[in-house]
């Protein structure tokens, strides 16, 4: 192996993005990312709710929400808020996560006062009205129909997430909602959970693009400033994950025409957990099973042929415990237990024989260039600042990440995956069609 300092000096620098914060009055956190690449702006304004803080039996608020958020104020009629910024040659959109509810505007630079004034008007003043509810319940019920009920891999993955996290618990719950609490969701439940997480210093704004800081300072300050803040409650997660664990779940389902082995282990996040092991498992998910070069798809696909793909994923970014996981499509002809046995001898050769240095340097190279490209776009940029930020972390936090990657050492990989590959933490899930399994 070669030293941490000799692979260090291999890997890609990542400069420093420009990028200037400052907080309103009334607590809203606001980022600029100058970019003169084109005369566009996008606006992103990232609320700290999410999913993970609903409760059992309302589940599905967050991003009810979400879609109602369009339904207009008294300044802005029911649904024309996307048709204003399409009018002005833009686009919109929004999503909802387990720990962030966010709203994005891309639009000529020329036109950000315009969508700052939108947004900043049904921060404040969203008009709740039941006919709208009663609409857009059925959209939200399609959208469960078509993306979940539909998809038996999606309903897997429900199943999975209720044995890992336990039952009834924040990230067990789907973000959507379950069908019977979206059907009895009212306005005064979705008017308090308002009232309770949309405020100005309860979110931060991002806006990337054709701007200065001193340009959007002046907006903001306009539009935003009047918002008056409000009391928000500290947000809690469970530190801890499902009981009884390990666990498998499995189901058949005539709509499967490729079956699927995955599993998934509890794993400390940023926030959560035995935090010093996240960059090393943002390694070694990436080492792992991260691209075709990876030690997964290597071995299962192009040597042993046991399987068609096979990835493995973390996600480092939640305010809470989150998973690190390994997914299979397996080759034709294949079972379950050879794959099973062949993902099982994977890892047991890397935690016995450890990592290369080379293996870790393109893993990191790897998630370096992602943050690199990252700096180019308007899109995965802001959002990686909005998901950073509304989590607990900080603008130091996202400025030291790629020399914290690089310092990742191949010990540390190995120690990582020491801590997370245990049973006591796994649920191995097993898709299958309706004749049956392999």
């Amino acid at each position: 192996m070669s030293s941490p300092a000799s692979a260090l000096a291999k890997l890609f620098v990542v400069a420093p993005r420009p990028a200037e914060t400052f907080t309103l009055a009334n607590g809203l956190q606001v980022i600029v990312l100058p970019s003169r690449r084109a005369p566009i702006v996008t606006q992103v304004l990232v609320y700290k709710v999410g999913s993970a803080d609903e409760t059992f039996g309302q589940t599905g608020v967050a991003h009810f929400l979400e879609h109602m958020m369009f339904k207009g104020t008294d300044r802005i009629a029911s649904g024309d808020f996307s048709r204003i910024v399409s009018r002005n040659g833009g686009r919109d959109n929004a999503y909802t996560s387990f720990d962030s509810t966010g709203y994005h505007q891309t639009i000529a630079a020329d036109r950000l006062e315009l969508v700052m004034r939108m947004e900043a008007d049904r921060m404040a003043g969203l008009r709740l009205a039941e006919r709208d509810l009663v609409s857009e319940r059925q959209v939200v019920l399609e959208e469960r129909r078509s993306r979940t009920e539909n998809v038996p891999a999606a309903l897997l993955d429900e199943a999975t997430r209720e044995q890992l996290f336990g039952r009834h618990k924040p990230y067990s719950m789907p973000i959507i909602g379950y069908p019977e609490d979206i059907r009895r969701l009212n306005i005064a439940e979705l008017a308090a959970f308002y009232r309770r997480f949309y405020a100005p210093n309860n979110a931060v704004l991002i806006v990337a693009g054709d701007t200065t800081s001193d340009a959007v300072r002046k907006l903001a300050e306009k539009h935003y400033g009047p918002v008056a803040s409000r009391k928000v409650e500290a947000r809690r997660r469970p530190s801890q994950g499902g009981t009884d664990l390990p666990q498998r779940v499995s189901r058949a389902d005539a709509r499967v025409v490729e079956p699927r082995w995955s599993r998934e282990w509890l794993a400390p996040s940023y926030r959560v957990g035995e935090t010093k092991y996240a960059p090393a498992l943002q390694v070694l998910a990436r080492l792992f099973g991260g691209s075709e070069t990876s030690r997964l798809s290597r071995s299962l696909v192009r040597d042993d042929r046991v399987a068609l793909a096979a990835s493995a994923g973390y996600s480092a970014t939640s305010l809470g415990l989150t998973s690190f996981g390994i997914d299979v499509q397996p080759a034709p002809g294949r079972t379950f237990t050879e794959v099973e046995t062949a993902i099982e001898r994977e890892m047991k050769k890397l935690l016995d024989g450890g990592v290369t240095a080379a293996e870790v340097e393109r893993a990191q190279n790897q998630l370096l260039a992602a943050a690199i490209y990252a700096q180019d776009s308007l899109a995965s940029g802001p959002r990686i600042y909005g998901a950073v930020l509304s989590t607990g972390g900080t603008m130091a936090d996202i400025d030291a990440w790629p020399q914290t990657i690089a310092a990742v050492t191949p010990a540390e990989v190995v120690a990582a995956a020491q801590l997370v590959w245990r049973d006591s933490g796994a649920v191995t899930s097993l898709l299958t069609s309706a004749e049956g399994g392999r």
